[in-house]
């Protein structure tokens, strides 16, 4: 009786042990899986701050070009408005070759100066626009790769 109560004690000791290890083993496999979670978390937090970051400068950017461009814009267009009315005039640096006098040749002193036509005018401002708009994108670009690829 004494042996049977003795081995029912070993009995219960033994399967009390071995839950206790089962339980342990799988109590450290749910830790590691949690801190693993927890760090692909972390990581997952740290590229969305970046990419935050990167947003907010990169609104930034296109911000301040847009403004530069379209006070550019609003010069030009000025400008070319100030020249339709006859405000400012617009002047081109040209030269004409003299032509050899003949008999037939008559020369005009009151002409007026030489003047462009309206769409060479329109070309003009037309041109200023485009050129206006690819420096702003080249700024633009050059500030992106110094301000946000290069900062990283």
């Amino acid at each position: 009786m004494f042996n049977r109560l003795l081995f029912i004690l070993f009995s219960l000791i033994l399967l009390v042990s071995l839950a206790a290890v089962y339980y342990h083993t799988e109590s450290a496999k749910k830790d590691n899986a949690i801190k693993a979670l927890i760090h692909e978390r972390d990581n997952a937090w740290m590229t969305m701050e970046g990419m935050k970051k990167q947003h907010q400068q990169l609104a930034t950017l296109d911000s301040q070009h847009m403004q530069e461009l379209n006070d550019a814009n609003r010069q030009i267009t000025a400008l070319e408005r100030a020249v339709h009315t006859g405000q400012r005039r617009l002047q081109l640096a040209a030269r004409c070759e003299k032509l050899p006098h003949t008999a037939a040749s008559a020369r005009l002193d009151d002409v007026t100066s030489a003047r462009l036509d309206d769409t060479a005018v329109h070309d003009y401002f037309r041109l200023r626009n485009g050129i206006e708009i690819v420096s702003q994108q080249i700024k633009g670009l050059q500030d992106y790769i110094t301000q946000v690829c290069l900062a990283q």
